[in-house]
């Protein structure tokens, strides 16, 4: 009989406080990460709403390209030709860059054409040069162009200054006969 009491005795464990303590933790730290998983999926659910969305690779390498087309002001006077243009007007306005961007190409297909660069008075570093009207001189230290400037440099320096839109229109209008 005394053996069915042993085995009737629940055997209870005892606990340390260290282990209820331990325990205690433990159940803590689930919680907290079941919240903040939470939280996570969450937000990529009703807030980004990009979690079941793939995203494209954005870090692939991006290939840098060279405008040999373009100039800065100060340094439109060290070209290698002997004979060039720089048209120079604020490319941030739409209009200006598509018309002057046109009337550029065009000209290009003349075979007689000169080589003609492009200067943006936008571009932080030209602004220095840029002014609501122009002044002619063919020194670069007190040059000031206005919103749409045609130069003609020849053997660096300014032989030419077109500031009308029709005479800039004129000598880069697309000649389908060269010969006149």
């Amino acid at each position: 009989m005394t053996k069915n009491k042993v085995n009737k005795i629940r055997r209870e464990k005892i606990e340390s406080e260290e282990q209820i303590e331990i325990k205690r933790f433990i159940r803590i730290l689930i919680i907290l990460i079941i919240l903040v998983l939470g939280v996570y999926f969450f937000t990529r659910i009703f807030v980004t709403k990009d979690l079941f969305e793939k995203k494209e690779d954005n870090n692939s390498p991006i290939t840098g390209t060279i405008d040999y087309d373009t100039t800065l002001i100060g340094t439109m006077l060290n070209k290698p030709e002997d004979e060039y243009y720089v048209l120079a007007y604020r490319r941030e306005e739409i209009t200006n860059d598509v018309f002057y961007g046109g009337l550029v190409t065009n000209y290009k297909k003349n075979s007689k054409a000169l080589k003609i660069y492009i200067a943006d008075l936008s571009n932080e570093l030209n602004k220095k040069y840029y002014s609501k009207e122009n002044t002619n001189t063919t020194s670069l230290d007190s040059l000031k162009l206005g919103d749409v400037t045609l130069l003609k440099i020849n053997k660096g320096k300014i032989t030419e200054t077109h500031t009308k839109e029709e005479n800039i229109v004129n000598l880069l209008k697309y000649k389908s006969d060269d010969n006149k």
